[in-house]
């Protein structure tokens, strides 16, 4: 099966989760985390550590079984119960255009989540595609021994200079040369970074063409 890496936003988007125990503990935070819309969630019980959201707009607990022939018309659907014939059941009712989560079906799922780690802007996704979860633990943790301690301010040092370069008339080339250049270890090591962009885009102005 190929997997095709995507990052997806979810500002205006609604999600339906079936089932709130443990699986759906794990996942409904990361949705909230990133500016999901809606998220309703329909089930008898709650887990304890997601009734901080209760209290929350987005938030909506149904309480109660859902029935299998019940169709949901959000555009995510995280079917994430212990019953996996209420899930092929459900699974048959789902609407053409919904991405479908099945907690213990990948090959049912449209989409899972893999290993992540964040820094600041900074995201990075690892999967083994199911072979070896415990592999790709071990790589993640190597990433991450790797990454700078100062990734967090070099990256929100790069996003300011991005937007200065852009605001510049300089040619998109020569815009191009000067982002190359700040991303450079001469310049982001540099503890007057910001000065020297400044030095920099001002002698590629000044430069006759």
């Amino acid at each position: 099966m190929s997997l095709l890496p995507l990052m997806l936003k979810l500002g205006g988007k609604r999600a339906a989760v079936v089932g709130a125990g443990a699986v759906a503990a794990r996942h409904i935070p990361k949705l909230i985390e990133e500016g999901i819309k809606e998220i309703v969630v329909y089930a008898p019980t709650l887990h304890p550590s997601l009734e901080v959201y209760v209290s929350e707009e987005r938030f909506r607990w149904e309480k109660g079984n859902v029935q299998p022939t019940t169709s949901f018309d959000t555009d995510l659907l995280f079917l994430t119960t212990n019953d996996s014939l209420l899930h092929k059941t459900l699974y048959q009712y789902k609407k053409p255009y919904q991405l479908v989560y099945v907690a213990d079906n990948p090959a049912l799922s449209d989409f899972y989540f893999p290993m992540t780690v964040k820094k600041g802007s900074l995201t990075i996704a690892l999967s083994t595609g199911g072979s070896s979860p415990t592999y790709a633990k071990k790589v993640m943790k190597q990433i991450e021994y790797n990454l700078s301690e100062t990734i967090e301010e070099d990256l929100l040092f790069l996003n300011k200079a991005r937007k200065r370069v852009l605001e510049s008339e300089l040619n998109g080339s020569v815009r191009k040369k000067i982002l190359q250049q700040c991303a450079s270890p001469s310049v982001l090591q540099n503890p007057k970074r910001e000065q020297v962009l400044e030095q920099i885009i001002n002698k590629s102005t000044n430069q006759p063409t």
